[in-house]
């Protein structure tokens, strides 16, 4: 990835205005897939792709998780962070990233600036970094009611989430969750605004096998813990002409005591 913007501790590529690298004293927060593509119209695996304007296949639109994380963004740093603008199909994007203590924090931003009230689904796709993926657990989803997309089953999270195999959920949930890696040493905790979901994925070890961008044994090096704004029963958040609506993430690393 040759044309990296790079601030300090954190490194973004304009294809996709995609994080893929924010380092801190206790290590690097995101995996990249030794075997990605690097941008240029085609996703990268790893770092925070960003999900706009829909999510995933939802909808039964491609591509997969909307058109933000394949276009090429105009790109500028300054002393506070990174912004990156994207206008598509009468969409304003607007990204901010901005380094935190230990940490990192994204905001993004959309506007209509077309004529009708238009669906969207905003989000963020973290790739962290964890030692095992089945030795980790995901703090803070107990109680919340979950869709599983794999068997399509509803469910009411009980505990802390163990993952074991593969495992794909969008909860119901906005509120701070935590990823505990002992083999790191470390808790990530992921704070959200202006989201109404949570989705966690791994895709384990069969289906990682199939993944052409996923490295060789790499689906256990990585956790995705996705603060999304899907909407009322996962069909988007109307927005208004002239309308803007915002997501915010910020993702803090502390040490395990």
């Amino acid at each position: 990835m040759d044309d990296l913007l790079t601030t300090n501790r954190l490194s973004l590529c304009p294809s996709g205005a995609h994080l893929t690298s924010a380092d801190t004293s206790l290590g690097e927060l995101f995996y990249v897939s030794s075997t990605t593509s690097h941008g240029n119209g085609h996703a990268i695996r790893g770092g925070v792709p960003l999900i706009a304007p829909w999510f995933g296949n939802l909808w039964g639109k491609r591509p997969n998780h909307g058109w933000a994380r394949t276009s090429d963004w105009r790109v500028t740093a300054d002393v506070v962070g990174i912004n990156a603008t994207l206008e598509l199909d009468d969409l304003e994007l607007d990204v901010h990233v901005a380094e935190l203590p230990e940490g990192v924090r994204l905001e993004l931003t959309a506007k209509n600036l077309g004529s009708d009230t238009v669906p969207v689904q905003l989000g963020f796709h973290p790739y962290f970094r964890v030692s095992h993926v089945a030795e980790v657990t995901v703090e803070g989803l107990s109680g919340a009611t979950g869709l599983n997309r794999v068997t399509d089953a509803t469910a009411k999270q009980h505990g802390d989430v163990h993952i074991d195999g593969q495992y794909d959920w969008i909860f119901s949930h906005s509120a701070p969750a935590t990823i505990v890696d002992p083999g790191l040493g470390r808790a990530i905790t992921i704070t959200s605004e202006g989201a109404d979901s949570t989705v966690v994925w791994n895709p384990g070890p069969e289906d990682g096998a199939t993944i052409p961008d996923v490295g060789p044994g790499e689906w256990s090096d990585f956790l995705c813990v996705e603060p999304a704004l899907l909407g009322e029963d996962l069909k988007g958040y109307p927005l208004a002409p002239g309308a803007e609506v915002r997501l915010a993430m910020d993702v803090v690393a502390a040490p395990l005591a």
